[in-house]
């Protein structure tokens, strides 16, 4: 009996290890309502702090989309995008932590989508001002 509860031991293990979280890339892309790009961060979830720190903007620089890995630990996940206020060299002055902060230095409504694995690749989120 032993050596059958051992194989049932290692199968769940290995089943186990085998299913991981599901991952997927999406392409953001954001504009205000007169189609104009808009500097923004794109946050996961809440973590706004992650988002800074990894640097998840769109129109910053060169950079006119977002290539964002999204880890599924449920079936569907928020993504929040916000206006980024820009100093006069074209840089984030600074990192907003929430939606109201970013409202409140930019004018600017951010946009709230929540994405399952099999949603399309391309998401654009448009923002209007307050």
């Amino acid at each position: 009996m032993s050596h059958r509860q051992n194989l049932s031991v290692l199968a769940l293990a290995l089943l186990t290890s085998c299913s991981g979280v599901p991952t997927r890339t999406f392409q953001i892309d954001a504009i205000d309502v007169d189609e104009r790009a808009v500097p923004c961060l794109v946050v996961i979830g809440d973590d706004w702090a992650g988002a800074a720190q990894k640097k998840q903007l769109v129109n910053v620089g060169s950079d006119d989309t977002l290539s964002l890995t999204v880890e599924f630990t449920r079936p569907e996940m928020d993504i929040i995008v916000v206006a980024v206020p820009m100093d006069p060299s074209g840089k984030p002055r600074t990192m907003p932590k929430s939606r109201i902060e970013s409202t409140e230095l930019t004018d600017f409504l951010g946009d709230v989508r929540r994405l399952r694995v099999k949603d399309p690749e391309r998401n654009l989120f448009i923002l209007r001002k307050r």
